[in-house]
């Protein structure tokens, strides 16, 4: 009995299996998304739809934003390459395609971009050191741009080794000679190795972060450069400036008072020069790391660029934490923008991303201007907590407007009382105007 029960219910079985994999077979592969990158931008900007199962066929898949129709330009089984439409808003994502449509995401649609104009000031792409009318100057991997005390722009001419100025159509020497060295003297008597930056205050003293030195150097008006901290040897040291200690010192402010403040950067610390001849340590503890706090409780990775705000805040570029950070006069460190993460992404503060900011600089009303070096763009922190990109496109040298223009690795910004903002772009060797549109 058993043997024929047997007998009958196998072939029974076999017709369910076979029936089941026939189901399998059928079962349409649905398309799923798992990611939507940059989830924040503007209208007609090309964005990435990551995923699974969508169609091969370009025409094949049909992609709205909230509703509204996107134009797929590339299409993949895994990605999708989309231009977001023009009269877009904020919502979610999805994809339909002739196995199924999925839902994923929200992609959000960004105040529209403020417009500036891009122009070469000086140099034209090659490398030199010529002074001059600026049609003909050339630099050497220029790093720093500061505004003097008479509104001209000072040039950190690192690959020259040398400090010079852009006035009234003429660029003029300060002090250095493009041979590098640890020479005080006059002008073109003196040495540093490899300037990174430099500050003028109201009496027209001139203070560099003189890197490879791992010195804090000063300049009169008469031309005169001598050592104001640091011992020639890199390492660290607080307390007199005489024995004071740094490790290559990339940037440098001052305030009314006479303070220096150095984004001190293998040190990983902001350092303060004080108007009493002492160093002091204002925040960081000296390892490399990401942490809030007051003083010692907060930790920097590589800080490259500093700014006093109105309020006499110290703002960061924490390089290689890809944030803007603030420090107040208490050693209070907070973060102002930036996830931490190396990208590129802008909208609220908090998320936006940053490939190694380097330069920083603020204007009157408290908009904070970047440098981002890895993503060949000036970038602006407005005062209502947004990052928006208002100048650069592709790595390159062109002028033009706003995302049209090229630069090359900027390092550093600066802006004068009209707004207009300055910019080191070093690997073009050439400073670059943004003039508001």
């Amino acid at each position: 009995m058993k043997k024929l029960l047997t007998y009958i219910l196998l072939p029974a079985f076999a017709l369910l299996a076979a029936c089941n994999k026939d189901d399998d077979a059928e079962k349409p592969a649905t398309p799923a998304i798992t990611a939507v990158y940059p989830s924040a931008g503007l209208p007609n900007m090309i964005i990435t739809i990551k995923g699974k199962n969508f169609s091969t066929v370009r025409g094949d898949n049909k992609v709205q934003f909230n509703g509204k129709a996107a134009i797929v330009i590339e299409a993949s089984e895994t990605a999708l390459q989309v231009v977001t439409p023009a009269d877009g808003t904020t919502g979610p994502v999805t994809v339909a395609t002739p196995k199924g449509s999925a839902t994923g995401g929200t992609f959000t649609y960004l105040p529209p971009l403020e417009e500036y104009t891009v122009t070469t000031l000086a140099g034209d792409g090659t490398a030199g050191s010529v002074d001059g009318p600026i049609a003909g100057s050339l630099f050497k991997t220029v790093q720093g741009v500061a505004i003097g005390a008479d509104g001209s722009i000072i040039v950190t001419d690192r690959g020259n080794n040398r400090i010079r100025r852009i006035k009234a159509g003429n660029v003029t020497p300060i002090a250095g000679a493009t041979t590098a060295g640890y020479t005080e003297g006059t002008g073109a008597a003196a040495r540093f190795r490899l300037p990174w930056r430099a500050v003028e205050d109201a009496q027209g003293n001139i203070f560099v972060a003189d890197r490879d030195n791992h010195a804090i150097r000063k300049i009169t008006p008469a031309g005169v450069v001598s050592t104001v901290a640091g011992t020639g040897t890199a390492g660290f040291a607080d307390g007199p400036v005489a024995t004071a200690q740094f490790n290559q010192p990339l940037d440098i402010v001052v305030d009314a008072a006479g303070n220096l403040y150095v984004a001190d950067n293998l040190n990983h610390r902001i350092r303060k020069i004080g108007a009493d001849g002492q160093v002091t340590t204002l925040a960081g503890n000296g390892s490399a790391g990401f942490a809030n706090g007051t003083g010692l409780a907060a930790q920097f990775r590589n800080p490259s660029g500093l700014e006093l705000d109105k309020d006499g805040n110290i703002l960061v570029a924490d390089r290689l934490n890809h944030r803007i950070r603030k420090v107040t006069q208490a050693g209070a460190t907070t973060t102002v923008a930036g996830d931490g993460n190396s990208g590129y992404l802008d909208g609220d503060a908090a998320g936006a991303r940053f490939a190694d900011p380097y330069g920083i600089t603020v204007d009157a009303a408290g908009n904070i201007f970047v440098a981002d070096l890895n993503n060949h763009k000036i970038r602006k922190v407005s005062v209502d907590g947004k990052v928006v990109s208002i100048a650069g496109g592709a790595r390159g040298f062109a002028d033009g407007l706003g995302a049209g223009a090229q630069l090359n690795s900027p390092t550093d910004v600066c802006v004068d009382r009209d707004g207009n903002v300055y910019v080191a772009d070093q690997a073009n060797h050439a400073i670059r105007k943004l003039t508001r549109k």
